[in-house]
């Protein structure tokens, strides 16, 4: 050949399906001159050998649908050719002839009868030459000079028919002898050789692989490309795991042990006649040319790349007396002789005393159920069934190094309700084999490649509160783009509606609520909790105490809560006990940092002083960011009535703005400090001043802020006492010695908690090292934004503690 270097590219049947993408194949063989010598090698046109398998299997039952898919077939030939190349090109006969030759095999009764096998694969042939026609017209229609090749002119086979054994050596020098210095562009068929008759044999599954690995050892090609339609070898089979990745590179070891064990793209048989050479492997997509595939090579140091996981089946598991076994074994074995996709049964028994398992391919199972129904009731005993079972293997080099992979993959199960009925693991191999009925196949594999495959793995999330922090947060959460993981939004809800989709909902504040359902909330926690999503965080920022008393159920399913809601923590003293026993026995996250400082770090401050040993001895300041607002604005002037309707307004305040004005807020917030320092108190034990006036207390809203005014005068008065001492009113609280207080404190006006502005808080820590000077912790502390963004900072670290 008059180029360098060698190049077989082989085009499957996905990418010759239509007539835009034989074209884009040819141009991908017209663009390869320009660095090497082109070999094509393709497959039969996608669906073509489904087709003819009907017509010969089922020929003889009825000759009016078996005529109708002939001429749909020869119709669909002729009118991709036509629509390729011009009507006069002379390839046209060879396909016309080929179509001849299909209607005359078909109509061969004797040769039917005497050899179906061989008749088959005669019948067979015809969509891999068909498509070699086409394909090498189409190159020399683009002024290529190109020339299709039948590979049973030089692949020799012995007979097995369906499943031909190839003879490499007298392969090797006939496919010299065609192929070598052709000046045309060689188009080869795969799928197909001959027996010493010269009769056409197939090589079975992914034959035209297979072809192109022998094709590429016989002219000791530089290079071979396998054109399909995923982006190279994924870490699963996407029709089972959507969240499947491309694997970059690959040795040969690896892709054949992957091929063996049931990963698509690749069977093991093509790397088979070049696995010793430096032919080099691309796998590439005809659906997206410019995704950069799969290299696979002899020598590449796979390091942790190999990282796939195989679904194989469907599987039949019989289990029979022991006593039985023996003999089944043999009938088993005898049934399949003749069966060459019967194998392999897998039989296994744990002691000498317990049933024996048997491991059948589901197809084996339905050719032969009958006569093994037969032989059961013959030996008078019974046999337990399980169908549609799958592996789910999973393969790694760190099982080379140690167990802990198997040992966190059967974590993970356990965590997620998954129970395998068999597990596989011998330590000289690189995978963990399970057996699992289909729909726990299909949810472990998924589990397994967004736990231990993905490069960004999956954390899910539900938001229940689309108020204003709910909102807020929702619209933060679009912008965040980690390195590490990904957000995938299950759904949302308020109190009356509620979104939900599995496979992930925009984040934007304004959500299509036009496909809502009403709020459900046995509901809701049936489908947080049944389907068992890995790596799921619950945000509570309903304020609800219904969603708050669902927190155990929630980490009792492995669910991690975050939350601004102070309601949880602040219930009985038991109910805290419970909710903190629960995250450690189902080892969850429960985050609360904005309950008590907003965006404040106040809560992650204390633990981390906890733990470092340094005993915190007591806590005051200004935790509310209203009542910091509140009082600034009376200091300036502001009436007591307006100030409070101001706050109201700005979303400072709650809707109610006795709420704040009760002091509750701040209770609740002081008494969440107690508890996490491990201080058992009640609310009850609390003392707390009110701000809101006597008279007022039980009156509807309205009449409330209506008749607030008649108190401005009591707070302009208390205001000017104060500034008369050269001081300021805060509404503080002190946790000390296991107690708390709450209320009005008058402070020097230049003292950290007389500065105060805005909606600033204010936290002092005293603790053993910090005894003089406190530990202080300041910054806005109300506000949608500030509380939002909080939330987000604690659904960040759930999420990088889940991943790690």
């Amino acid at each position: 050949m008059s180029h360098s270097e060698t190049h077989v590219l082989k085009f499957g049947g996905s990418s010759q399906k239509n007539a835009s993408l034989i074209q884009q194949s040819a141009q991908i063989v017209i663009d390869r001159l320009q660095e090497a010598q082109p070999v094509v090698v393709v497959s039969a046109i996608g669906g073509v050998t489904d087709t003819l398998i009907e017509i010969a299997e089922h020929y003889q039952e009825d000759s009016s649908h078996k005529f109708q898919k002939l001429n749909e077939l020869e119709n669909r030939h002729r009118q991709l050719f036509d629509e390729l190349v011009s009507i006069s090109h002379p390839n046209r006969g060879d396909l016309q002839d080929l179509f001849v030759e299909l209607r005359s095999t078909l109509n061969n009764h004797k040769f039917r009868n005497e050899h179906f096998n061989a008749w088959k694969d005669q019948i067979l042939s015809i969509g891999e030459r068909a498509s070699a026609i086409i394909f090498a017209a189409v190159l020399s229609e683009k002024g290529y000079p190109a020339q299709s090749y039948e590979a049973h002119q030089f692949i020799k086979t012995d007979s097995t028919f369906g499943q031909a054994k190839v003879d490499r050596s007298a392969s090797r020098q006939l496919i010299q002898k065609f192929i070598l210095n052709q000046k045309a562009i060689p188009v080869i068929t795969g799928f197909i050789g001959s027996n010493d008759n010269n009769s056409i044999t197939t090589l079975g599954r992914s034959g035209s692989d297979y072809t192109a690995g022998l094709v590429a050892d016989a002219l000791d090609a530089d290079h071979l490309e396998i054109w399909t339609d995923v982006d190279g070898v994924l870490t699963a089979d996407p029709r089972w795991v959507p969240d499947a990745e491309s694997i970059e590179q690959l040795s040969f070891s690896d892709i054949s042990e992957l091929s063996s064990h049931g990963a698509r793209v690749i069977h093991p048989k093509t790397i088979q006649p070049i696995q010793n050479k430096k032919t080099t492997v691309l796998v590439k997509n005809s659906y997206n040319p410019k995704h950069p595939g799969t290299l696979i090579t002899s020598d590449f140091n796979t390091n942790g790349s190999l990282k796939t996981i195989t679904i194989t089946g469907p599987f039949v598991r019989l289990q029979i007396d022991q006593k039985y076994a023996y003999d089944l074994f043999i009938k088993l074995n005898e049934w399949s002789a003749d069966n060459p996709n019967a194998k392999p049964i897998e039989f296994s028994q744990q002691t000498e005393f317990e049933a024996a398992r048997f491991l059948l391919k589901q197809s084996f199972f339905e050719e032969i159920k009958d006569k093994l129904s037969a032989w059961i009731s013959r030996q008078n005993t019974l046999f337990n069934l399980d169908d549609n079972l799958y592996k789910v293997k999973k393969f790694s080099n760190q099982f080379n190094e140690d167990e802990k992979l198997s040992e966190e993959i059967i974590s993970l199960f356990n965590d997620n309700n998954i129970k395998p009925l068999h597990t596989e693991r011998n330590v000289d191999e690189r995978f963990i084999s399970f057996l699992l009925p289909e729909d726990e196949a299909r949810r472990a594999a998924q589990l397994i490649n967004n736990s231990f495959t993905k490069k960004k793995p999956t954390v899910d999330l539900f938001i229940a509160g689309t108020g204003a922090v709910g909102q807020t947060l929702l619209d933060q959460l679009k912008n965040i783009d980690s390195e590490e993981f990904q957000f995938n939004l299950l759904g949302t809800c308020n109190s009356r509606k509620m979104l939900w989709d599995a496979d992930g909902l925009p984040f934007e504040e304004n959500l299509n609520w036009k496909k809502s359902l009403e709020t459900d909330w046995d509901l809701l926690i049936e489908k947080l909790t049944v389907n068992r999503h890995h790596n799921l965080i619950f945000v509570d920022a309903t304020g609800s105490e219904q969603v708050a008393r669902l927190y155990p159920k929630l980490f009792a399913n492995g669910i991690h809560v975050v939350t601004p809601s102070k309601l949880a923590n602040t219930f009985e003293q038991s109910f805290f006990d419970k909710l903190q026993k629960l995250t450690q026995d189902h080892d969850v996250s429960f985050k609360y940092e904005t309950t008590v400082g907003a965006g404040l770090p106040v809560i992650s401050t204390i633990k981390d002083l906890q733990s470092s040993s340094d005993e915190i001895t007591k806590i005051s300041g200004v935790v509310s960011g209203t009542m910091t607002y509140l009082f600034n604005q009376l200091e300036q002037g502001v009436p007591f009535s307006k100030a409070i309707i101001e706050a109201r307004e700005k979303g400072y305040a709650e809707p109610d703005p006795r709420d704040d004005l009760s002091g509750e807020d701040v209770a609740r917030k002081f008494l969440t400090l107690a508890r996490t320092l491990g201080i058992n108190i009640e609310r009850e034990e609390l003392q707390v001043e009110s701000l809101i006036p006597k008279e007022l207390k039980h009156v509807d809203e309205k009449t409330f802020l209506n008749e607030l005014s008649d108190y401005d005068s009591e707070w302009k008065q208390r205001i000017n006492s104060a500034k008369e001492r050269n001081e300021t009113l805060r509404y503080t609280g002190t946790l000390k010695n296991g107690k708390i207080a709450i209320g009005i404190e008058s402070v020097p006006k230049d003292s950290p908690l007389g500065q105060l502005q805005g909606t600033d808080n204010l936290i002092q820590v005293y603790s053993n090292n910090y005894s003089n000077t406190p530990l202080v912790i300041q910054g806005p502390g109300a506000g949608k934004e500030v509380t939002a963004s909080g939330v987000l900072s604690d659904i960040i670290k759930t999420a990088n503690l889940l991943i790690k």
